[in-house]
């Protein structure tokens, strides 16, 4: 033909490079796929509640980082499966190395989403302003109830002109009379 002859060691080497590219592919595939079902699992069975406390803006933003690391994790599930299913020439290499690096790119947005729920502030709550009539008198502010049956009225003291600090009155259940929740403690 063109003066170029083939030697069947080579051919050999080839097919033998093709099949060790696609052993590899394969275990990828699985190592991937595995690690993706893995993390869904965890995510589902953790729930919501780790991020409930977080601002909203801080919630929808982890929710979109996991959002798009599984879809990286998924795409690179299929890329690897691509690659395992022989494609021909170089191209299940490409293919493999596309793989990892959406593997990597997932990995990273999930870590990402990890740091911002564990490394941002709690949102800060606001109690409602109630008013407390009991058998001493009557306290108005926040209110918590405590498991030892005491009702606990947080109110601003004023210790001299410019300095508040808040007092906490601890009412014991029984002499609460009426509990009613007010705009404002005036």
């Amino acid at each position: 033909m063109c003066g170029v002859e083939t030697d069947g060691a080579a051919d050999e080497r080839v097919f033998d490079d093709v099949a060790a590219g696609r052993r590899q592919a394969e275990a990828w595939r699985n190592g991937v796929a595995g690690v993706t079902a893995l993390l869904g699992a965890a995510v589902i069975v953790r729930g919501r509640d780790d991020v409930t406390d977080l601002v909203w803006w801080l919630q929808w933003w982890i929710a979109l980082l996991l959002v798009v690391a599984f879809v990286a994790l998924i795409r690179a599930v299929f890329l690897a499966a691509r690659a395992a299913g022989g494609e021909p020439g170089d191209r299940a290499g490409l293919g493999l190395g596309s793989a990892r690096r959406w593997t990597v790119a997932g990995l990273s947005l999930i870590v990402m989403a990890l740091l911002v729920g564990w490394l941002s502030p709690v949102a800060e709550t606001t109690r409602p302003l109630m008013k407390v009539d009991h058998e001493g008198g009557t306290d108005c502010g926040p209110v918590s109830f405590e498991h030892d049956g005491y009702v606990v009225v947080t109110a601003p003291y004023v210790v001299s002109p410019g300095s508040v600090v808040a007092a906490e009155n601890w009412i014991p259940l029984g002499q609460v009379r009426r509990l009613v929740e007010v705009p404002s403690c005036t």
